[in-house]
C-alpha cells in the first residue's frame, strides 16, 4: 500500500470499537452528506438498502458523541462534526472493511479508496 498512513495499534491506543450503522453515521458526517436528519435517514437506506430509524440514529450519533468521534456543530439534530480522532477511527475502520471485502488479494487500493472517503469534509475545525 504506497500513499497511505498505516497507524499501529499500541497499548495506548485500543481498538476503535463502532457498531455498522455508528461507521455509516460517522462517514455521511465525515464526507458532509446528511445536512438535516432526513438527508441522514435516505444516505442510509441507500447505503443499505434497507431503512434505520430515527431512534437507531440517534442512538448511533449519541455514541459518536459518547466516544469523542463527533461533535456538535450547529443547532440542529444533524449539525455534527467529526473530531480527529472520529477521522482516525472512521479512517482505520473503513480501511479494514475494505481489505476484508479484497480478502487479502490486494486487487482494491485501499489507500485510494479511502482518499475517495475525503472525511476532511466534515471535520471539527
Amino acid at each position: 500500500m504506497t500513499g497511505a498512513t498505516v497507524l499501529p495499534f499500541g497499548r495506548e491506543r485500543p481498538f476503535p470499537s463502532a457498531e455498522v450503522l455508528d461507521l455509516a453515521v460517522a462517514v455521511a458526517i465525515g464526507r458532509d452528506l446528511a445536512r438535516t436528519e432526513a438527508d441522514l435517514l435516505a444516505r442510509i437506506e441507500d447505503w443499505f438498502l434497507h431503512p434505520a430509524t430515527r431512534s437507531e440514529v440517534a442512538s448511533s450519533v449519541a455514541r459518536l458523541l459518547d466516544k469523542d468521534w463527533a461533535r456538535r456543530s450547529g443547532t440542529d439534530d444533524c449539525g455534527l462534526c467529526l473530531t480527529e480522532a472520529g477521522v482516525a477511527a472512521t479512517t482505520t475502520l473503513s480501511g479494514g472493511m475494505i481489505r476484508m471485502i479484497d480478502r487479502g488479494r490486494g486487487l482494491f487500493k485501499t489507500a485510494f479508496l479511502l482518499q475517495m472517503l475525503d472525511l476532511g469534509k466534515g471535520q471539527c475545525p
